[in-house]
């Protein structure tokens, strides 16, 4: 028997026998590699990939979990206690096991469902408090306040009275906090952020840096983290 050509595709344009010199294979498979090429650009100046490229330079690495803070000590965080809808991404850490310094995204929606209003976008770092006797607090920048102030009432700290104008001081223990809050520690705390624009909080064994509504670029994340590192350690170094 003869083999019969296949009467949809002529033998004498076969694959083996195609005329590749002519421009028509450009015309065909032109739109697929733009969109390739496209894609590929997306993806190597994404925010994911440019924010592991930034925390490579720290020595961070990717991690996958489970969150090192239970959810217990996750409500005691008011940025984590917002709105609704929270979510973190782009999670890495000095170590994959067992991190003691975390950088990460997270964002949440003002309000709740139905109501629910704007989204907020910022990026935290979080430190582990190995130091005993730093309490747990909210210390949130004014310019962080988006809804209503809950309880506990802030806390004013009289050595300082412009200290509550700039920031709304929380604590479940007072006493202990106002011990922390010394007038030098506040001088200091004053000097490193004098535009009061970055919020401090404490709850269980970790300790959150953040700035309300603003992602780090990830060309400057090495830079944002010395600076939200040494602010952390005026707060977790001895005293």
């Amino acid at each position: 028997m003869h083999e019969r050509a296949c009467p949809c595709f002529p033998a004498r344009y076969s694959l083996g026998h195609m005329d590749w010199s002519g421009e028509w294979w450009v015309v065909i498979l032109g739109p697929g590699l733009v969109f390739l090429v496209i894609g590929i650009l997306y993806f190597t100046r994404s925010r994911a990939f440019t924010f592991r490229s930034a925390a490579a330079q720290l020595g961070f690495v990717a991690f996958q979990g489970p969150n090192p803070s239970s959810a217990e000590v996750r409500k005691g965080f008011d940025l984590f206690s917002r709105g609704s809808d929270g979510k973190t991404a782009n999670m890495f850490a000095d170590h994959f096991s067992t991190p003691s310094m975390l950088l990460f995204d997270f964002s949440y929606q003002s309000g709740l469902p139905p109501q629910a209003g704007a989204r907020f976008n910022q990026t935290v770092a979080a430190f582990a408090v190995h130091l005993p006797g730093v309490p747990d607090f909210q210390m949130t920048a004014a310019t962080a306040l988006d809804g209503p102030v809950p309880a506990p009432p802030a806390i004013h700290l009289d050595s300082h009275p412009d200290f509550a104008r700039k920031y709304r001081l929380r604590a479940a223990d007072e006493a202990a906090v106002r011990a922390f809050f010394s007038g030098p520690f506040l001088d200091r705390l004053t000097a490193s952020d004098p535009a009061a624009t970055w919020s401090v909080e404490k709850a269980g064994p970790w300790l959150i840096v953040y700035h309300h509504n603003l992602l780090f670029p990830p060309k400057t994340i090495p830079e944002s983290w010395q600076f939200v590192h040494e602010l952390a350690n005026l707060f977790l170094a001895p005293r």
